[in-house]
């Protein structure tokens, strides 16, 4: 069944615009670096009343958790994602990973 993996992420109070597109940039290019992503939709804010301050978001799609697991979360490119963006979301509250398995 398909996995739904959502990443939800707040930048840090005062980063530059230029590094907002950076980190934006390079996560929704994950699509086409790894390929157990069977599709993703993004997206920024419209900010709702309950976003919790969060300021952009995207959901990757994978065919099962095994993909997710195993073909996604090990991959040089997320990895490389994740340690090149840090420095640009203030801390773990700061970064919401919610996944959900679908029937679709």
């Amino acid at each position: 069944m398909p996995i739904h993996h959502i990443v939800l992420l707040k930048f840090k109070q005062g980063l530059p615009p230029a590094d907002i597109e950076k980190v934006k940039s390079s996560l929704f290019s994950l699509p086409s670096k790894i390929p157990a992503i069977s599709g993703a939709k993004y997206g920024t804010t419209i900010h709702h009343p309950l976003c919790h301050g969060f300021d952009t978001g995207v959901i990757f799609v994978f065919k099962d958790e095994d993909a997710l697991r195993n073909g996604y979360m090990p991959h040089k490119a997320h990895t490389d994602y994740q340690g090149e963006t840090a420095p640009y979301i203030d801390g773990q509250s700061y970064k919401l990973i919610f996944d959900i398995q679908s029937d679709e």
